[in-house]
């Protein structure tokens, strides 16, 4: 059996080492490893390994802190140290951009106890995560990456599921960073009165017991979040982010903002803040309601202010061509937006950022404007997620010369 070195990620979390003719993809591998490894599939110049045996572990490889990692699978890289998985990730986001130098990668001020939303599997009296590509629950009794009230919560949920879980088929732990809810899905008949013992919780995004509706701070402002309704995970990492998003729109000096899946006003309301009009599209739901409503709020005590105009509707059925606007935002899911910057550049905005959490398919959207004359002119990253690999990119793309 060969062995290998591993030199980066790749962006599933793989390691990645050269071979004569190509390079060898191996699950498990981590950058600086020398593991052994067989053949598993792919071909001669894009292989791919299993791996057998580390033979020489990397000076980052950390045993993983947590008693279900084996098991849960949900922090792919918790054997990565973090100031070797923040370089690896950076590595990630320079190769799927194709820049020379790898960006920087601003860390979590929490290492752990930082997720403020933790979604749970629910089979009758079990409730946990799901095993790593399994349908089976792995019942977790506490998750060190959950902020200490989502923790909590989770402890009170257990013996209750085990009690009440018939008919239910998931539950999302919520957070503002001062109290938890439940949102619960369901997949058959439920005893509703049971719910009121948990305290705030909603059930297919209706409310059935106490307010599960949160208030987030951000940028100091204070947003409604429904219990159908996305927010970042991190919340002191999603400060920054918001921060980082409003500097570049400011430096673009834009005279109107269009701001795509636009969700809660996360962004569109520190842009707003600026003085700057802002056009903001997001699909009907509880995230418009909650825009509409964080909007209202926002006015009280402000007669001066830009104006926000809510589109409803999905962002790849907009006619672009009826919106006028100099900077573009736009924060899509985890897919990217295939198709919707070719669109959104036939205004000729001088300015785009996109937030991203996959770099390879915001790479894939962006490297079409690269030949209509946008620059990539600053990429930065955020450790949304820590020990995982996933993070959040900010791409910015002027037109004209210069990167």
């Amino acid at each position: 059996m060969p062995s290998s070195s591993i030199e980066w990620l790749f962006p599933d979390g793989a390691g990645g080492a050269r071979l004569e003719r190509g390079v060898v993809r191996i699950p498990g591998g981590l950058p600086g490893d020398l593991v052994r490894w067989r053949p598993d599939g792919g071909r001669e110049t894009a292989m791919v390994g299993a791996l057998e045996a580390i033979e020489r572990p990397s000076p980052e490889r950390i045993t993983p802190p947590c008693p279900w990692d084996s098991a849960c699978g949900g922090c792919d890289l918790s054997a990565l140290s973090g100031a070797g998985r923040l370089a690896a990730l950076s590595r990630v986001a320079a190769r799927a951009f194709g820049v020379d130098v790898d960006p920087p990668f601003f860390a979590s001020p929490r290492a752990e106890g930082h997720r403020a939303r933790i979604k749970l599997a629910i089979d009758g009296p079990a409730v946990g995560f799901r095993g790593e590509r399994s349908h089976v629950i792995v019942p977790i009794e506490a998750c060190r990456v959950a902020r200490p009230e989502v923790v909590e919560a989770l402890a009170r949920l257990r013996p209750w599921v085990a009690e009440h879980g018939a008919g239910l088929e998931s539950v999302e732990i919520r957070s503002d960073g001062a109290r938890a809810v439940f949102a619960f899905t369901s997949n058959g008949p439920v005893q509703r009165s049971a719910f009121a013992a948990l305290g705030d919780v909603a059930l297919d995004g209706v409310v059935v017991a106490g307010d599960p509706t949160l208030t987030l701070r951000v940028a100091g402002l204070a947003l409604r979040a429904s219990p159908r309704s996305f927010y970042q995970v991190n919340l002191e990492v999603n400060e920054r982010l918001v921060a980082c998003v409003a500097g570049h729109v400011a430096s673009l000096n834009p005279e109107r903002v269009l701001d795509l899946y636009s969700g809660i006003g996360n962004l569109t309301l520190p842009i707003a803040a600026l003085g700057v009009p802002v056009v903001a599209v997001e699909r009907e739901g509880q995230a418009t309601a909650d825009l509409r409503a964080n909007d209202r709020a926002w006015t009280v005590g402000r007669p001066k202010r830009a104006v926000i105009e809510v589109v409803e509707v999905n962002v790849e059925r907009l006619d672009v061509a009826r919106v006028a606007f100099d900077v573009a935002v736009l924060d899509p899911p985890r897919a990217g937006a295939p198709g919707v910057l070719e669109r959104v550049t036939r205004q000729r905005p001088k300015g785009i950022v996109y937030v991203a959490c996959d770099p390879v398919n915001a790479a894939r959207d962006v490297r079409p404007l690269l030949k209509q004359g946008y620059r990539i002119t600053s990429i930065e990253c955020f450790d949304m997620f820590p020990e995982t690999r996933h993070f959040e990119t900010v791409v910015v793309l002027r037109r004209g010369n210069g990167a």
